[in-house]
């Protein structure tokens, strides 16, 4: 199988360009493959080539869902009232084939905040007894069945060369929603904490397999409170790393409730894939939403091996300021799973990649490493500056 070479699509920059376009523009990148983002969740983003922002208040299906095969259609976000949207959501993966590329489409699973807001009952819930809008649990069975649907309507509507399944499972405490503010933390373990569930889906979990969720509720609540009774002082990234993984061994409890968890969202990507297979398309999966590092996949409920489960292929978020980082974290990978597994993912954002020879530094060692590909975020959100670079380390790939 040829090395992947992949670029973001969102809708709306294929509805302002043009899907034909775009696809010839991608192409000129040296690409080979789009993923399209039919089902996208809220967001506020700057297009430098526009220039402007695009703002996305609602988790909208930029395509119409097929309500026959959903037993709970009312939890389905609203159309996107700009029929453009639609319209070039629906015509991309044509425009994408027309000329070579192959189409992954991209989507979003328990991150969503419009079904959060309507149903909280869905939602995540911590310790303290608070919910998580944005998260969706994926313990709930209503939510299952509905991510089911979900990926059954998209495989069959966009018959895309595979998946790929984005927050396929519990998400951080912390998401950096509007003005979202934490004065006083309690740590990096103590955010692990507060992502902890505690809704009554996850509850019954617990119980099934033997773990006494109100015992390991409360345990969970104390610590936090212990944490915030701390003076405020200084605290290092690398320390905090191990603090996470050292509550674990303090709290042996602690680590029945981290395998529950994967086992809630294992079952479900093995729900959602064979949906897709079912339609005869394959999955892929992304290694977190917000975890960073890719060894702290398993926070968000389940690691790299138990999503490789299921999926074909895992997308590595190594989003990080520099290169010698982003590659340290896909060889951390490659040591877990086989490296033909993984497709190295970076966000080439002023922030994550400072030069163009940076970026063809990661390329080259996704290559190098044998790694399946690499795949860059986002085509619409980059200047013309900026594309180019694109083209530059996809080439050194060749």
């Amino acid at each position: 199988m040829s090395f992947l070479r992949a670029i973001n699509l969102f809708p709306w920059d294929a509805a302002d360009e043009g899907a034909e376009r775009c696809a010839e523009a991608i192409a000129g990148l040296a690409c080979n493959t789009v993923i399209l983002s039919p089902s996208y969740h809220r967001a506020r983003l700057f297009r430098p080539r526009s220039p402007g922002f695009y703002n996305r208040p609602v988790d909208w299906c930029d395509f119409r869902p097929d309500e026959a095969l959903y037993a709970e259609p009312g939890l389905l976000p609203p159309v996107n009232p700009d029929a453009r949207c639609v319209a070039a959501s629906e015509g991309a993966t044509a425009a994408v084939r027309a000329h070579g590329l192959a189409p992954i489409v991209a989507v979003i699973g328990c991150h969503n905040t419009t079904i959060g807001l309507q149903h909280p009952e869905l939602c995540m819930e911590n310790a303290m007894g608070d919910r998580y809008a944005f998260a969706l649990c994926p313990a709930q069975p209503r939510v299952r069945a509905f991510l089911v649907s979900l990926v059954r309507d998209i495989a069959r509507r966009f018959r895309p060369d595979a998946l790929l399944l984005d927050s396929f499972s519990y998400l951080d405490a912390v998401h950096r929603e509007h003005h979202e503010l934490m004065f006083v933390s309690p740590g990096e373990f103590g955010k692990y904490l507060l992502s902890l569930c505690f809704c009554p889906a996850c509850a019954t979990e617990m119980q099934a397999a033997g773990v006494d969720a109100g015992r390991m509720r409360a345990l969970v609540e104390g610590l936090v409170r212990a944490a915030l009774a701390r003076g405020p002082e200084p605290r290092l990234a690398l320390p905090e790393r191990d603090e996470v993984t050292g509550l674990l061994m303090e709290y042996p409890d602690l680590m029945d409730v981290v395998r529950v968890r994967s086992a809630v969202v294992s079952g479900l990507l093995r729900q959602v894939s064979q949906s897709a297979r079912d339609e005869g398309v394959r999955t892929h999966c992304q290694s977190g939403l917000l975890a960073r590092p890719t060894a702290r996949a398993w926070t968000e409920g389940a690691g790299l091996r138990t999503r490789a489960e299921s999926c074909d292929r895992i997308f590595l978020q190594a989003h990080w300021p520099s290169a010698r980082e982003s590659i340290q974290d896909l060889t951390w990978a490659a040591t877990v799973l086989p490296a033909d597994r993984l497709v190295h993912t970076t966000m080439c954002s002023e922030d994550n990649i400072p030069s163009e020879a940076d970026l063809v530094q990661r390329a080259a060692a996704a290559k190098r490493i044998g790694a399946a590909g690499i795949s860059f975020y986002n085509y619409g959100l980059l200047s013309p500056e900026r594309l180019p670079w694109i083209h530059t380390a996809n080439k050194a790939t060749q």
